[in-house]
């Protein structure tokens, strides 16, 4: 007996350390990905555009100034739309190494490639399989759209390991007993807190949460869970009470409600097919805006630059109300435009990120009416083979994705029915939120948990292949 117990724990430490091993590889296999691929894209790297610009900004005021303000130039205005979370990594990192944006992005190669180890594990905890954990991780190492925005001064690959993190928690939790479930809660509640702060938009992220937990029958744990999450967002919440005389988390939805929905609602009830960000969609913005006017004229008269935070506040609520009224008044024209805009947020763009870096030519400029258009009316023939070629391919891998990420979630479901539900339904939350802005940017902070489900489904197709019989060679006719 005793030289039994003596093999069985000898085996069991050859497999930790097994597993160990495979981490490890997997690990820097990630990391070598996202460093080469920044590498390859260092001269370009970052983006310098509008939303990075503006992390960037935060970041350094943060630093220099002890202000979160967008301003470049006084007064430095306190910012209500965006949350402290990614700017104070960023700052962070500037009081380390001096304003270098580029350390940033290996930091996040970094913090990415331990996201693929994370998605393994909670794959491995759910499942139940190595294997399916393994393809997890190596689906998620290799994919192109993570190494791009590892890449780049933006919050959703910082996200991305926030959210896996908070749902391989959430499963520990679970799994676990006794006091280690007690600190586990409350460092799940502290890092969904840092998840908001990092981005307002998964807002629902504390109610799937506890849903999960509440599913368990894990009350005290829940309990635990929920302090844990306020403490870590009520001093951002104070903060803005004091300044704005509100206690909100940010003014993103409301300025999303004037900025998007309501052009979107307006172009839609027109008729008008209209790419955001146009002049023509800023000029239905500017119909909201008028409408906000005549309703508010003294707040509407100041220039922006002169407001305080309060009315700065009051003016973006007043936008919010004219953007509500455009919507009550078309509301078929509203749900029609964001259910395009969400469903048209799964169509492919990868191709054109890889086009323009592998040939120097705008996607844009090679093909201005889009590239459907282009093969019916040129066909084939006149079509640059490397554009369809990637077309083709990522419109592929994409329905793939979406289909065995569907088939993951009917075979895990089992495995745990809340868990499974209620990381599925947030990542719908999440891809349909951007709405008619909505594009793979918007969906990399939930890649992570999508993979999970995607290799659930591949290893369940290929059981199903597996299992299937050989169809027996018909009997030959040896009658007469």
């Amino acid at each position: 007996m005793t030289s039994g117990r003596w093999t069985n724990a000898g085996g069991l430490e050859i497999n930790a350390l097994s597993s160990r091993r495979a981490y490890l590889i997997l690990f820097l296999t990630a990391l070598a990905l996202r460093l080469g691929f920044l590498a390859w894209n260092w001269g370009a790297a970052p983006d310098w555009n509008i939303d990075a610009l503006g992390y960037h900004q935060l970041a350094v005021n943060l630093l220099q100034r002890g202000v979160f303000s967008l301003n470049t130039e006084p007064p430095f205005l306190p910012d209500g739309i965006r949350t402290p979370g990614y700017p104070i990594f960023l700052a962070l990192i500037y009081a380390l190494t001096g304003v270098a944006p580029r350390v940033v992005l290996i930091l996040q190669a970094l913090l990415d490639s331990l996201t693929v180890v994370i998605v393994i594990d909670l794959t491995r905890r759910l499942s139940g399989s190595r294997g399916m954990a393994w393809l997890a991780g190596l689906l998620y190492a290799f994919l192109p759209l993570a190494w791009r925005y590892a890449a780049e001064l933006y919050v959703e690959s910082f996200l991305a390991f926030w959210l896996t993190l908070t749902f391989w928690l959430a499963l520990w939790v679970v799994q676990a007993s006794g006091r280690r479930r007690m600190g586990s809660a409350a460092a799940l509640g502290a890092v969904a807190g840092v998840s908001l702060l990092v981005k307002p938009n998964v807002m629902l992220l504390p109610l799937f949460i506890a849903a999960i937990l509440l599913a368990h029958r894990l009350y005290r744990q829940t309990l635990i869970f929920a302090a844990a999450f306020a403490l870590v967002l009520t001093p951002w919440v104070a903060r803005n009470a004091l300044v704005f005389g509100h206690p909100t988390l940010s003014m993103a939805f409301m300025n999303n409600l004037a900025r998007v929905s309501a052009p979107a609602t307006l172009a839609q009830a027109r008729g008008e097919t209209i790419a955001p960000w146009t002049p023509r969609w800023e000029a239905l913005f500017n119909q909201v805006a008028d409408a906000a006017a005549r309703e508010n004229p003294t707040l509407f008269a100041a220039p922006e630059a002169s407001l305080t935070p309060r009315q700065a506040y009051q003016r973006q609520a007043a936008l919010a109300d004219a953007a509500k009224a455009v919507i009550r008044a078309h509301p078929q024209a509203f749900v029609v435009s964001y259910l395009a805009g969400a469903l048209g947020g799964w169509t492919p763009l990868e191709q054109r990120f890889w086009y323009a870096r592998l040939t120097g030519k705008g996607w844009e400029a090679t093909f201005p009416d889009g590239i459907i258009y282009h093969l019916m009316t040129r066909g084939w023939k006149q079509t640059p083979v490397l554009a369809l070629a990637l077309f083709l391919f990522f419109l592929t891998w994409q329905l793939v994705r979406v289909t065995m990420a569907a088939w993951g979630v009917v075979r895990l479901y089992p495995r745990d029915r809340a868990f499974v539900i209620a990381a599925a339904l947030f990542i719908l939350n999440v891809t349909a939120l951007p709405g008619p802005i909505a594009y793979d940017r918007f969906h990399m902070p939930v890649m992570p948990l999508l993979h999970v489900f995607i290799a659930a489904g591949l290893v369940g197709l290929a059981h199903r292949a597996m299992m299937r019989p050989i169809p027996s060679s018909p009997t030959p006719d040896t009658r007469p």
